[in-house]
């Protein structure tokens, strides 16, 4: 893993954000700045304790008015440094508080300066400290940062109403998202959800019938979370792991003396943690031998568990895989490299590449594994139970696999997103806490020249909306239908024909549908029937994501060629109408000429006696 400043993420936070503000009321210049950050290392967000050099330098760079332990002259780094707890790339920190090691206290003296900046230094642990980002300025009083210029302002320093979006399957209400603020993850189980505040403190909320929907009372410093099918792993600050939930097969019970974790990860019946040293450890259920972690595996960078099966993501990019394997979950593409995330959904695999592409192996019953072909610029993956998700550089969603119960329908709300999870029928999307704006002026006229897209990158026009519409001028939305956009033109000829094949029904869904579809009313609905209808329209009948009870999958309609068709059997039937009315005339025409030969025979007979 290297690490460079022009790497780091911008998704709707900046990757430095300080806002400085005086915690003193007394009229004083203040002791403490408080600065918050976020760290993003090869485009995925810092996990862990960090070390940070800090340092306040004239504009030119050639003055140090201050640094964290004051060694600092003409603008070089410090000596010592201050460690910090970084999760999901944020961390925050009291400049000139002394109580933290390395930490130096502020002079008053040193901000009376007109042009203060505050320069940074972070080191992963792995490669040395390095400038993360450019000197940011503060401003005299109270030392708030300064753009310098109104129109350069792009951040709305504003949590989002709505920070967790979710949805999909509601069955035991792990998408009704309780009231939050300050979430910094999120994760998923298969009928529960839960999310972590930068308090360290976790939420939880749906399916309970295991406990996995209560925390334990106490749970504090959490830095990491993990959902399994039915119970919970948390990863504290001090290394050490916490679970509840279903123990049936022992997945709760944590192995004594983990005191390094850094991450951890949770199947269906069983549980991984990841160590300081590169190490896995696992427990639980081991039917598939999931628990028994292959011998040689060190270097791991990243851990993940599927029902039966798991992944490690090791230091050089490359994928180790082991446990179940019915479905291929576990057989790892031999040219798989440069990898450097992964995901596991229930019996698939995901793993995302330097490059920002998505490779998917395993079970594809439900076209899980069959990643869009325009997929790109992906910074997060996540697996459910048959569908996937990712997170593009643009805080968009990318959805796909099984779209029963909504999970392929991305809310409108799940924009600017910075974290994703993936349950066995529902997601979650974290919005990310500061949003991009423009910002309107009283001075000049508000035009904004950036593209604007609504559920999709906006690639050529000013405003693209994600659907089968795409215009560059005002007006009424409408499908663009240029002629000469269209080729081999032909009219719609046997209309009526083809539609007295259909047969129109009205029906009752079945009880076990509604049961697992809570928006399905008990009434009779007007429609078709896909495989009747696929005899006429063959093209307009495709699997729904959806399987039924055998596996098969379940089949949906798209009724609109039933519109077109049907205006064009009424052009068919007002032609044969117009036909007929000629046809009539013609006969009528006809009958009074037979009439009038008629008459003038009659008046060439004799008369009768």
């Amino acid at each position: 893993m290297k690490f460079r400043s022009s790497r780091f993420l911008r998704t709707g936070i900046p990757v430095f954000f300080a806002a400085v503000c005086a915690l003193s009321a007394r009229a004083e210049v203040p002791k403490l700045l408080n600065h918050q950050g976020r760290i993003a290392v090869d485009n995925q967000n810092f996990d862990g304790t960090g070390g940070f050099k800090f340092a306040l330098v004239s504009g030119d760079g050639a003055t140090t008015h201050w640094s964290n332990d004051g060694t600092s002259a003409g603008g070089s780094q410090p000596l010592a440094a201050v460690p910090l707890p970084v999760t999901r790339g944020l961390y925050s920190v009291l400049l000139g508080d002394t109580a933290l090691a390395g930490m130096a206290a502020l002079p008053a003296e040193g901000f009376q300066e007109e042009d203060v900046r505050l320069r940074i230094w972070f080191n992963d642990g792995s490669h040395g400290f390095q400038l993360i980002t450019p000197d940011q300025r503060l401003a005299a009083a109270p030392y708030a940062l300064a753009a310098e210029s109104a129109a350069s302002a792009r951040a709305l320093a504003s949590a989002p109403v709505k920070p967790v979006v979710a949805w999909g399957s509601n069955q035991d209400g792990q998408i009704l998202v309780p009231p939050l603020a300050n979430v910094a993850a999120v994760a998923a189980g298969d009928t529960h959800s839960l999310a972590l505040l930068d308090s360290g403190a976790v939420v939880a909320w749906g399916g309970n019938a295991s406990g996995q929907g209560i925390v334990p009372g106490g749970l504090a410093d959490v830095t990491g979370i993990a959902a399994g099918a039915n119970h919970n792993l948390a990863r504290l600050r001090n290394g050490t792991v916490a679970a509840w939930g279903n123990n049936d097969d022992g997945q709760t019970g944590v192995p004594g003396g983990i005191t390094t974790a850094v991450k951890v990860a949770a199947g269906e019946k069983h549980s991984l943690a990841l160590l300081a040293d590169g190490t896995v450890l696992a427990w639980g259920d081991n039917t598939f031998g999931q628990t028994d972690v292959p011998g040689t595996l060190a270097d791991v960078t990243a851990i993940a568990a599927g029902y039966d099966h798991n992944l490690a993501l090791k230091s050089d990019g490359t994928v180790v895989a082991w446990g179940r394997d019915e479905t291929g979950q576990t057989r790892v593409p031999a040219d798989l490299d440069t990898v450097t995330a992964i995901a596991a959904g229930a019996y698939h695999s995901l793993a995302l590449k330097a490059d920002g592409t998505v490779v998917a192996w395993g079970w594809d019953l439900a076209g899980q594994c069959a990643v869009p072909g325009d997929l790109a610029g992906v910074v997060r993956i996540a697996g459910g139970y048959t569908f996937s998700l990712a997170l593009k550089t643009d805080g968009t969603v990318a959805v796909w696999g099984d779209g029963g119960d909504g999970k392929t329908v991305i809310p409108a709300a799940a924009a600017q997103v910075t974290h994703i999870a993936a349950g066995a029928r529902h997601a979650l999307a974290l919005r990310a806490d500061f949003v991009p704006v423009n910002v309107a002026r009283l001075d000049g006229d508000n035009i904004f020249t950036g593209r604007l897209g609504v559920k999709r990158a906006p690639a050529d026009n000013s405003l693209e909306i994600e659907g089968n519409a795409s215009k560059s001028t005002a007006g009424n939305w409408l499908a663009n239908s240029d002629r000469r956009i269209k080729t081999e033109i032909r009219p719609i000829t046997g209309a009526l024909d083809k539609l007295s094949r259909v047969r129109l029904v009205d029906f009752r869904y079945t009880e076990e549908y509604r049961a697992s579809h809570a928006g399905i009313e008990d009434r009779r609905y007007p429609n078709v029937v896909a495989q009747e209808f696929a005899g006429v329209f063959p093209d307009d009948v495709k699997p729904s994501g959806e399987t039924l009870a055998d596996g098969s999958p379940m089949l949906q309609v798209d009724t609109y060629p039933l519109t077109i068709y049907s205006a064009a059997a009424v052009q068919e039937l007002r032609l044969a109408h117009e036909e007929l009315r000629a046809k009539n005339a013609r006969l009528q025409q006809q009958v009074e000429e037979q009439e009038a030969r008629l008459r003038k025979l009659e008046s060439l007979l004799p008369a009768r006696p």
